[in-house]
């Protein structure tokens, strides 16, 4: 992989900048705040993203609500484009906002996780570094100096785990733990087949003693069999001579029917005739008294009983007519005399408000007494007429009254005479049908004499049907109880044959799970006593080799870097150790330019060492190094020249306020800030 271009967008302390990155060695120079170590968190952020517990404000320039990143690469010959977004939301997060993949002018949009998917794939990281994409980044082509002095400083434990992750060595110890399970798992599942074989002795005694039973039953099944066909041929016979007494016997209870039948008819004509005797008896009495009835009386008397009602209510009429003017007169004598004791009284007139001469009083009263004597003249002549109509409406209640009397009474005599006709009618009808069942009668006892006869004759075959039928029945009963029985142990038979295949079937499975319980104690004892030990012993030879590599490289580059009387090594945690002719150093008494040589010297080979273990890393040809000389002396300075030299990466970026370093790199990228970072000034050799 090679870096060939980044553009920025509000990315910490730069507005914008885009910038080209040559082959070679190329210095990122400029005072401290100018935005070189900006330029490498973006290259990180635009391969990587956003990591774990990193917020996105440590990108965003301040007072901004939008970045991007464009990073062009050239990997394998292909032009990569990668572009990032960051946004500020209005709750004031911020978050990865879309990302762009170009490959060689292909342009896809896709998620920030594809994005982490394609770019591992890319770079040809192995897959479980998936989830910590960034770290072999870290130790292969980026570490900021302090970072690599920190895991130097750090715990021994804690950096071993650290080089056992980068390595990937971490996987034998999940591989153990993993394999531990898998023994915890097999033992349980030994259990519990040792717990499913346990009753397997049980099961073979109970397989012998259902063969037992089997051919116990099968015996007695043959038995039954041999005696129900003796019973059914007893049947058979027996059945064939009821068949023939049956007939016989059909024949005697269609007589019997017949004779109950005719016996029946006789007691009912019998009913009948003592039912009409009565009834014509109880008809004459009730006609003994003899009704008249002439209907012309009858609508006679109805007629006058509507034409009076007509009167009485024309008269009803005329009363409420004159009742009416009765009270309009009364009520025309109340106002008159109301007008003239309110005028009497009256000393000023209502509208004008003058008073009332005496002589205009009288005048006023006069003419209201005469009124007042008119309306009584007139409401005496209408309470005679009420008097008068009053009498003849009484008189037409009366007249009604009595009409409608002779009317109910010729109604009364109407229905009785009705009545008389009708049972004069039926008991005539009676008569006749009674001497017809008198006659019916006397047939039907000559009848039932002929039947009786013929009956008699049946007694003895009756007799013999019985005995016959009982014998059958006695036999009828044992036959099925034997088939009864011979069908339960038929089924007995049946769940015995079943039994016993469960039965092997269960044994049979048994030993199959006793074959896989050896299987699996197989396997335990192979896991145990061979696979871990084997991955223990690899673990520790694949830890030993990479210390020996590591170490070598680790002391090549540390007394490149060092005068010849230091040495470097690493111990068991990967510790550096330094020692002076045989004479161990504690790391704190180094000086500073050590302790940055010593950190550089790991770095180094810590990315030598990952190189050569995974090959197909596509970084291999880009290292970066921010501000690797920190302390250095001028001796060591001089040095960085051979460092250089022996670094086989196509493309080194390096971040220094050294001057001197100028002198041994390819190219210098020269930053200032005013307000924003920017470049001051490119110089390419």
């Amino acid at each position: 992989m090679i870096i060939k271009k980044l553009k920025l967008k509000n990315i910490r302390s730069y507005k914008e900048l885009e910038i080209d990155f040559p082959l070679g060695a190329t210095l990122l120079s400029g005072d401290i705040g100018s935005g070189k170590t900006s330029v490498l968190l973006a290259l990180q952020f635009a391969l990587f993203g956003l990591q774990p517990g990193q917020k996105g404000s440590s990108i965003l320039r301040q007072g901004e609500d939008s970045a991007e990143v464009s990073l062009e690469l050239e990997v394998d010959e292909k032009i990569v484009v990668i572009e990032r977004k960051l946004k500020k939301a209005k709750s004031g997060g911020i978050t990865q906002d879309s990302n762009t993949l170009s490959i060689d002018g292909k342009i896809e949009e896709i998620s920030t996780s594809e994005m982490k998917n394609a770019v591992i794939k890319l770079l040809e990281y192995p897959k479980e570094f998936a989830k910590k994409s960034d770290m072999l980044y870290k130790y292969t082509v980026y570490t900021p100096q302090e970072g690599m002095k920190e895991i130097i400083q750090e715990r021994p434990e804690i950096r071993l785990d650290l080089i056992r992750h980068i390595f990937g060595i971490d996987r034998y110890r999940r591989i153990k733990a993993n394999t531990q399970i898998l023994v915890q798992k097999l033992k349980e599942d030994i259990k519990v087949k040792e717990s499913q074989i346990k009753e397997i002795n049980n099961l073979r005694e109970k397989l012998a003693k259902s063969n037992e039973d089997k051919i116990k039953i099968s015996k007695e099944v043959i038995d039954l069999n041999v005696n129900l066909e003796r019973l059914n041929e007893q049947k058979k016979r027996i059945s064939e001579r009821l068949e023939k007494s049956r007939k016989i016997l059909e024949e005697k209870a269609q007589l019997d029917m017949n004779a109950s039948k005719k016996e029946g008819e006789l007691n009912g004509k019998r009913t009948l005739k003592l039912r009409l005797e009565k009834e014509i008896n109880s008809s004459k009495n009730q006609i003994l008294e003899k009704v008249e009835f002439k209907n012309e009386e009858l609508i006679n008397v109805n007629a006058l009983v509507i034409q009076h009602k007509k009167s009485l209510e024309e008269l009803n009429n005329q009363f409420m007519e004159i009742n009416s003017q009765v009270y309009a007169y009364e009520a025309q004598k109340e106002n008159a005399f109301k007008i003239k004791e309110k005028v009497v009284s009256m000393e000023n007139c209502p509208m004008c408000f003058q008073g009332v001469a005496h002589e205009h009083k009288d005048k006023i009263s006069k003419k209201t007494q005469y009124e007042l004597e008119d309306i009584q003249r007139e409401l005496d002549r209408k309470l005679v007429e009420k008097t008068q109509i009053l009498r003849e409406i009484q008189k037409e209640k009366e007249l009604v009254s009595g009409y409608e009397q002779d009317k109910l009474s010729l109604e009364k005599n109407k229905v009785k005479f009705e009545h008389q006709r009708v049972i004069e009618i039926k008991i005539n009808g009676d008569l006749i049908i009674l001497r017809r069942t008198e006659e019916e009668i006397k047939n039907a006892e000559q009848e039932l004499d002929k039947l009786r006869i013929e009956l008699a004759k049946f007694v003895d075959v009756k007799l013999s049907f019985e005995a016959e039928k009982k014998l059958f029945d006695n036999i009828d009963f044992e036959s099925r109880r034997t088939e009864i029985n011979s069908a339960e142990k038929r089924k007995e038979f049946e769940l015995l044959i079943q039994r016993v295949e469960e039965l092997s079937l269960e044994i049979a499975e048994k030993e199959k799970i006793r074959e896989q319980m050896s299987k699996l104690r197989s396997l335990q004892d192979w896991f145990e006593q061979k696979f871990l030990s084997l991955i223990n012993l690899t673990e520790t030879n694949v830890l030993a080799t990479l210390r020996r590599d590591f170490s070598k490289i680790f002391n090549e580059w540390f007394t490149l870097l060092v005068s010849d009387s230091l040495s470097a090594r690493l111990n068991e945690d990967f510790t550096p150790v330094i020692t002076n002719q045989d004479y161990e150093i504690d790391y704190d008494f180094l000086s500073g330019g050590e302790r940055t040589a010593v950190a550089l010297a790991y770095r180094l080979a810590l990315n030598q060492i990952i190189n050569s273990m995974l090959s197909t890393l596509k970084t291999k040809d880009l290292i970066i190094l921010d501000e690797p000389t920190d302390g250095f002396s001028e001796q060591q300075l001089d040095k960085m020249r051979d460092i250089f030299s022996e670094l086989e990466s196509k493309q080194i970026i390096l971040v220094s306020h050294e001057q001197k370093i100028e002198g041994f790199v390819d190219n210098i990228i020269r930053l200032k800030k005013e307000g924003t970072s920017k470049i001051e000034s490119v110089k390419n050799s």
